[in-house]
């Protein structure tokens, strides 16, 4: 059962990661959002296109997104290969 919960929440993080990559939009949109939920000032959430990006967020947003990819595909290969080598050697 543990097994399910770790693969979920690396399957968690992959979908994380490659949104804060790949779909830098979405993810600004969506921190726009939240920022007017929060009752922050309409300024703050404007979103800009990455293009127009001059502090270089963008590359940032995309290496994180990249890191927590590979962190994600990393903890379910090593969660389940030890999972499996722990029923095979009988343990």
């Amino acid at each position: 059962m543990t097994l399910y919960l770790i693969d979920a929440l690396a399957a968690l993080f992959l979908l994380a990661g490659f949104h804060l990559a790949f779909r830098q939009r979405l993810v600004r949109a969506w921190g726009a959002r939240l920022r007017q939920a929060r009752g922050r000032s309409e300024a703050a959430s404007h979103t800009q296109g990455t293009s127009e990006d001059p502090e270089g967020v963008a590359s940032v947003f995309r290496m994180a997104g990249v890191m927590i990819m590979a962190f994600s595909f990393t903890l379910a290969a090593f969660a389940n290969l030890i999972a499996y080598y722990t029923a095979a050697s009988g343990h």
